[in-house]
């Protein structure tokens, strides 16, 4: 049963976060924030491993965080594939 290791469903962080800007935030903010979030995302998810995702995850309400490891190895394959070499200008 998944209500077993998930925590009550939120609707998307990111859109949740947007709706909080306002009804006065424009639609272009709105996608310039999507995109801002996926490159916080994909830059945490190159970053972090797999013990600190676990233990956020826990901390954030999700129990059994393991269950998420394997969708966070599919993120950070792909995060850590589009990093540019190192030395290079970024």
């Amino acid at each position: 049963m998944a209500d077993s290791f998930k925590r009550a469903p939120h609707d998307s962080l990111v859109e949740e976060a947007i709706q909080a800007k306002g009804p006065g935030y424009a639609e272009a903010s709105a996608r310039t924030f999507r995109t801002d979030a996926l490159a916080i995302l994909e830059s945490l998810a190159a970053e972090l491993d797999e013990a600190t995702v676990a233990a956020a995850l826990a901390r954030q309400g999700f129990r059994s965080a393991e269950q998420y490891l394997s969708t966070f190895r599919a993120l950070a394959a792909v995060a850590k594939s589009r990093r540019p070499p190192a030395g290079s200008a970024g």
